[in-house]
């Protein structure tokens, strides 16, 4: 049970506690990280290119749905790399209503998710990518902006998400150095409506990432991140004593993933690896003190 409830139009769209979505993160967030951030009162999600079969993607929500009947989240890739059609049917069978479509056209899977009361919101980084998506449709928008773990945009949040906002004029999720409660204070009074948290997790107990890929990112400082499109073809951020031996990319399905470690800035504040949920309680905290302190410092109104 959660002590206190935070009010967002994320957190009143989903029925959630807290404006906070822990990232899809592939090979990192599995069954366990989901469960533990919805049961601490967040939205866990999965990736879709985490599940080699449709089996294997069966097998995680029926894991999840045993352990928690909280709101969950799909990360959808509609590029034509990964086979989703028979997915997407298998989420919305096991009533996910969140799904966060990336590199491809949301119209694909709209109307399916719509006709089960679901949301849609699109990875974008810039405003062109946000009027394109709301064009199509799209219920909200994922700010992705500089130093955010994995695929990233060149603007940073502080910018992002109001550009965004005044151009576009949909919901906004910022995500991108986001792992703490002031830094999530920060974004909610940019005009989030909620915040995505990756490098945090990844430092997590439930997170499927190596012991030696968790020690990383907690010994890392942002000067030890880079950002190439020399992994995948898009820029992206890593740690760089990870990629430091890359030669070509790996096929899509090879174990050879595992070593290379994606991760943001916010690497800064991922002090020491714990539960996910304490995570998460510890940025509820931290964003109540930090309001208050906001509201004392205003005087003679």
């Amino acid at each position: 049970m959660t002590a206190m409830k935070l009010d967002t139009e994320f957190t009143r769209m989903m029925g959630v506690d807290y404006p906070i979505i822990g990232a899809p993160m592939f090979l990192v967030s599995y069954e366990e990280l989901v469960v533990a951030v919805a049961e601490a009162g967040g939205l866990g999600a999965i990736p879709l290119p985490n599940f080699r079969t449709v089996d294997d993607l069966r097998r995680t929500l029926d894991k999840i749905r045993q352990k928690t009947d909280k709101p969950i989240g799909v990360n959808i890739h509609v590029s034509g790399k990964f086979e989703w059609k028979e997915r997407l049917a298998l989420c919305l069978d096991f009533g996910v209503k969140f799904f966060i479509s990336s590199l491809g056209d949301p119209r694909l899977i709209l109307d399916d998710v719509h006709a089960n009361g679901g949301q849609v919101f699109a990875d974008v980084i810039s405003v062109d990518q946000g009027l394109r998506a709301r064009d199509r449709g799209v219920d909200g928008l994922i700010a992705v902006a500089t130093g955010a773990g994995g695929h990233s945009g060149t603007a940073p949040t502080i910018i992002l998400v109001p550009h965004l906002i005044s151009k576009v004029g949909l919901p906004v999720i910022a995500a991108g150095g986001i792992s703490t409660g002031a830094q999530m204070a920060a974004a909610i009074g940019l005009g989030a409506c909620a915040v995505i948290v990756g490098t945090r997790l990844i430092a997590s107990t439930e997170s499927r990432a190596s012991d030696e890929y968790k020690q990383a990112v907690v010994a890392a400082g942002p000067e030890d991140i880079v950002c190439t499109d020399r992994i995948t073809g898009n820029p992206a951020t890593w740690l760089a004593e990870s990629i430091e031996k890359f030669d070509t990319m790996p096929d899509l399905r090879s174990k050879k993933w595992r070593e290379f470690w994606s991760a943001g800035l916010s690497v800064a504040q991922a002090g020491e690896i714990k539960p996910a949920g304490e995570i998460i309680r510890e940025m509820v905290t931290d964003y109540v003190s930090t309001c208050k302190k906001l509201g004392e410092s205003v005087r003679g109104l």
